[in-house]
């Protein structure tokens, strides 16, 4: 069986295209397409089969993490890499969950951006040593300061969420929960932090390392 060497990219930045093709073509990678849009990679995806997909997160029609979910519907063999410029725990576990094999920021090194290549091959979840450490490092710091501030894991999850402003509906969608759950939460974390408004949530959160 012939090594996988087919990649497919989609992100919306020409010069992040333009990098991983010769570094592809220096290390015996095969760039067999590219997407600047979601909808671009579906349409594409139908008619080539790359061995990985590196995927930018963040496309101007639709969200990384609902492309993995419509692609792993589909198909399981995939291997994709999300290449993100997003450095958050929370999206890294939702990668995961959602049937992604590796997650790398865009200021990864070549060296990283290859080991990433082999590593979705032997490991079912793939994070740089840098990533594993920062994410470790603040999963502690995380449990800690839930216990002290008795926040459920729920509501310590939809932190991030609510101090980004995202709305309860939209986070009710990602989350895979009612927008009236969302709003309790809410309730109850602004209880819980003694806070009144997003603008101190969103403070708090970059103060105590929630972001």
């Amino acid at each position: 069986m012939a090594t996988p060497n087919r990649i497919f990219i989609c992100d919306d930045h020409p010069i992040i295209i333009d990098g991983l093709s010769v570094l592809f073509e220096q290390n015996s990678y095969k760039l067999i397409g590219h997407a600047t849009t979601g909808n671009e990679l579906l349409k594409a995806l139908q008619k080539v089969k790359p061995d990985i997909l590196l995927l930018d997160l963040h496309l101007p029609d639709i969200d990384g993490l609902t492309l993995i979910e419509q692609i792993r519907s589909v198909d399981a063999d995939l291997k994709i890499i999300v290449l993100t410029m997003y450095r958050d725990d929370f999206l890294i576990k939702r990668v995961e969950k959602l049937g992604g094999n590796a997650y790398l920021q865009k200021n990864a090194s070549n060296s990283e951006i290859l080991q990433a290549l082999k590593s979705v091959y032997e490991t079912p979840f793939h994070l740089s040593s840098t990533l594993k450490a920062e994410t470790a490092s603040l999963s502690l710091v995380r449990d800690q300061f839930a216990h002290k501030s008795k926040l459920t894991p729920r509501e310590l999850e939809l932190i991030p969420h609510l101090a980004k402003g995202k709305s309860s509906s939209s986070i009710a969608k990602e989350l895979r929960i009612s927008p009236l759950t969302v709003d309790t939460h809410r309730k109850n974390i602004f209880r819980k932090l003694k806070i009144n408004s997003a603008i101190e949530l969103t403070n708090f959160a970059h103060a105590n390392k929630l972001l």
